[in-house]
């Protein structure tokens, strides 16, 4: 995949993807100061950045690359983007 943007519902492999999620809502919780239900360790955190992984996947989701793509093509094919 090439990437660390693991989705909530990751079919293959649930428990990761729920993992993900939860650790994604932990840790942005402790940065604006919320409640939070277990504290991540500083070296976790240095360890999740260290394989780039996502703490707000909707800010890349991979959508707008698939899209320009698919209009990329839809303009190769057609010769225009009035789509």
């Amino acid at each position: 995949f090439g990437h660390c943007n693991v989705p909530h519902k990751y079919s293959r492999n649930l428990l990761l993807g729920v993992w993900c999620n939860n650790t994604r809502k932990t840790y942005n919780r402790a940065r604006k100061g919320m409640p939070i239900p277990y504290k991540i360790s500083q070296d976790k955190i240095d360890r999740l950045n260290k394989i780039d992984f996502q703490w707000n996947p909707a800010v890349y989701d991979g959508t707008f690359d698939k899209r320009c793509f698919e209009l990329e093509t839809f303009k190769e094919e057609f010769g225009h983007c009035n789509v």
